[in-house]
C-alpha cells in the first residue's frame, strides 16, 4: 500500500493497463503453445506409430510368403514319386524333363514381391532363373553360414549376384533340404524376396524425422540398422513393433530433440509474440496515461471486466484522442480473442467431424464380399430375376452407409435400412431365421447414430448363427428422457473373455470388432459418457445387447 500511496496517479494507470494487456496475451500464448505442441507432437507420434505398423505389416507378410512357400516347395520335393532326378546336372532326356517340371514348380511359388527361388545341389549347379550368378552368391555371409552349420538361415543383405542386378535391398532364406534318397539330398532351397518398397517405407521415416530404424531376429541378432553417427540415448522416443510369424523385432528410434523440434519453433514463435506484445503494450500504456478524464474509469472497469472472462464488453469512445484511440484498439484486442476463441471452437468441431469421418471409412467387408459372393453363386444356379433383386438391397444398403453427411439419423430411416440388410441375409440363407420388432410409431423421428443396428446384425449372423439359422428380435422404447434398445438373439452366445472385448477396438493384444468398436465410438462423439452399453450372453442360448442414450429428435415431432 505504501508503494502505490507514493506513485502519481499517471503511473498507477500505467502498471494498471500494462498489467490487465498483458495477462490475456500471456495466457493466450502459453494455452496455443501447450495445444499446438500437443496437437504437433501427437500427429507425429501416430504417423511413427503408423508407419511402424504398416512397415511391420509389410515385412510379416513377406516373412510368411517365404516360409508357406518354402514348406510348399520341401513337401513337393519330399515326394520320390514327383522329382526323380538321375543326376544333379541334367544329362538324360529323363533328366531334363524332370527338370522342367522343377523349374515349373518354384515359378509357380514365385509372387510379385519374391525375386527368385532356387534349388542349389552339392556339386553348385542349380534350378532357377538363369540370371542367377550362383559363385557370386556363394560369397555371400548368408549362405557361407548356411553351408557350415548345414541349418536354415536368413538374412538381409545388398544383393549382386544377378547379371541384371536392380536391387538395393533383399531378404534371402536358405534351407538345407534333408532326404534320405535322390540326388538333391543335401541340396539348398533358397528364396529371395525384394524389400526395396518396405526399405522405401523406412527411408521416409528415417529423412522426416531423422529416425534410426533396427530390425533384429528372434534371438537379439542384428539383421539392419541405420546408418548414423548417434548414440542411443535413454530419452529418446522409440516404437516397438513385433512380427507375428517369427517374433522379429522392429524398433524406431527418434533422438528427442529431433522429436520435438516443431514444438521448440512453436515456442520460440510464441516467445516472440509475447515479447511483441509486451512491448507494445508497455508504450501504449505511457502514451494513454498521460490522459485524466472519466474516461480512463470506463475502460479500467472495461479492463477488469475483461480479465474476468466477460468478452462482451467494450468500450464507447467518440472522440479521436489519444484516449479514444486506446478504446479502440482494446475493443480490437477483445474481438480478436474472441475471434481466436471462435478458431479453437471450429478446429474442435472439425476434429470432430474428422473422427467421425475416419470411424465411418472403416466399413466391415463382411456384407458386401459375403453378399458378391452369394449373387455369383446364384448366377450360376439360377436365372437373373433373384440376383437383380439381391442387387437393389444392397444398392439400398450401401447408400445408407456411405452417406456420411448426416451422422444421427431418425430411428425410421435406422430401421428401414436394416430391413433391406435382412432381405439380403434372407436371400443368401434362406428363411431359416426370423426377425421381430417392437417400437411404437411415435419415436419413429427419435435419433441414432448412423449405422448402430446393423454392425450388431452382421455380428449374429457372422459369430452366432450357424447357416443363418436362428431368431432376432429388437425392442426400442422410451422411458424418463432415453431410448432404449434391447437387441436379442438365440445363437450361440460367447464366453465373458469375449463379452469383455466385444466393443473394443482390436489391436495386436485384443481381439474385438472394427464395427462394433465403432458402434461404441459414434455414441462417445455424440453423447459423451451419457449413454450405456451392455451385453449379457450365456454360450449355446443366446445374446442380450442393451443400448441406452438421450433423447433427440429429428424432422417433426408432436410431443
Amino acid at each position: 500500500m505504501k508503494f502505490t500511496n507514493i506513485l502519481s496517479t499517471q503511473k498507477k494507470l500505467f502498471f494498471m493497463f500494462l498489467i490487465v494487456a498483458l495477462l490475456p496475451l500471456l495466457t493466450l500464448g502459453v494455452i496455443s503453445y501447450m495445444q499446438s505442441t500437443k496437437v504437433v507432437n501427437g500427429k507425429l507420434s501416430n504417423y511413427n506409430q503408423f508407419s511402424g505398423e504398416k512397415i511391420k505389416t509389410e515385412l510379416n507378410q513377406i516373412l510368411v510368403d517365404m516360409y508357406y512357400g518354402t514348406a510348399a516347395i520341401q513337401q513337393y520335393l519330399a515326394d520320390n514319386t514327383s522329382i526323380n532326378l538321375k543326376h544333379q546336372k541334367p544329362e538324360t532326356y529323363w533328366d531334363f524333363k524332370v527338370a522342367n517340371n522343377l523349374e515349373r514348380l518354384l515359378q509357380a511359388h514365385e509372387k510379385s514381391n519374391i525375386r527368385g527361388i532356387y534349388v542349389i545341389t552339392s556339386s553348385g549347379y542349380y534350378y532357377g532363373n538363369y540370371s542367377f550368378k550362383v559363385d557370386q552368391f556363394k560369397k555371400l555371409e548368408l549362405w557361407k553360414r548356411g553351408f557350415r552349420s548345414g541349418n536354415t538361415e536368413i538374412g538381409i543383405y545388398k544383393p549382386n549376384h544377378y547379371r541384371y542386378n536392380d536391387l538395393q535391398y533383399a531378404l534371402g532364406l536358405l534351407v538345407p533340404l534333408k532326404f534320405s534318397y535322390g540326388v538333391l539330398n543335401d541340396s539348398f532351397l533358397f528364396i529371395e524376396t525384394d524389400l526395396d518398397s518396405l526399405f522405401d517405407s523406412m527411408n521416409l521415416l528415417e529423412e522426416d524425422l531423422h529416425s534410426r530404424i533396427s530390425i533384429r531376429d528372434e534371438t537379439g541378432k542384428l539383421l539392419y540398422q541405420t546408418k548414423s553417427d548417434e548414440q542411443d540415448l535413454k530419452d529418446d522416443v522409440v516404437w516397438k513393433e513385433y512380427t507375428h510369424i517369427n517374433n522379429w523385432e522392429l524398433e524406431i528410434r527418434v533422438p528427442r530433440d529431433a522429436f520435438y523440434q516443431s514444438s521448440n519453433v512453436i515456442f520460440k514463435i510464441v516467445l516472440i509474440g509475447i515479447l511483441v506484445a509486451f512491448f507494445l503494450a508497455l508504450i501504449l500504456s505511457y502514451i494513454f496515461s498521460n490522459q485524466f478524464t472519466k474516461r480512463i474509469l470506463n475502460l479500467k472497469f472495461a479492463m477488469e471486466e475483461v480479465s474476468k472472462g466477460v468478452f462482451e464488453k467494450k468500450v464507447s469512445f467518440h472522440t479521436k484522442d489519444e484516449i479514444g484511440k486506446l478504446g479502440l484498439h482494446f475493443n480490437r484486442m477483445v474481438d480478436r480473442i474472441k475471434q481466436l476463441m471462435e478458431e479453437v471452437r471450429q478446429k474442435e468441431l472439425m476434429k470432430r467431424e474428422a473422427e467421425m469421418k475416419a470411424i465411418h471409412y472403416q466399413i466391415n467387408p463382411h456384407l458386401l464380399f459375403n453378399t458378391l459372393n452369394t449373387i455369383q453363386w446364384k448366377a450360376r444356379l439360377d436365372g437373373n430375376e433373384e440376383i437383380g433383386k439381391m442387387l437393389l438391397h444392397l444398392t439400398k444398403v450401401l447408400e445408407g452407409n456411405l452417406d456420411f453427411t448426416i451422422e444421427l439419423i431418425p430411428l425410421k430411416k435406422e430401421i428401414e435400412a436394416i430391413k433391406h440388410f435382412l432381405i439380403i441375409q434372407e436371400l443368401r440363407f434362406g428363411s431359416h431365421f426370423t426377425f421381430s420388432l417392437k417400437m411404437d410409431d411415435r419415436i419413429e423421428q427419435g435419433l441414432i447414430p448412423r449405422m448402430t443396428i446393423q454392425p450388431m446384425l452382421e455380428n449374429i449372423f457372422f459369430h452366432a448363427f450357424e447357416d443363418g439359422k436362428g431368431n432376432i428380435e429388437l425392442e426400442i422404447t422410451r422411458t424418463k428422457g432415453y431410448f432404449q434398445l434391447a437387441l436379442k438373439d438365440n445363437g450361440k452366445g460367447m464366453s465373458q473373455d469375449k463379452l469383455n472385448t466385444l466393443f473394443l477396438k482390436p489391436n495386436e493384444k485384443v481381439r474385438g470388432g472394427i464395427g462394433l468398436s465403432n458402434v461404441k465410438q459414434k455414441f462417445y462423439i455424440h453423447y459423451g459418457n451419457d449413454y450405456l452399453i451392455s451385453v449379457n450372453s450365456v454360450v449355446n442360448q443366446g445374446t442380450v445387447i442393451s443400448i441406452s442414450w438421450p433423447i433427440r429428435w429429428g424432422g417433426h415431432y408432436d410431443e
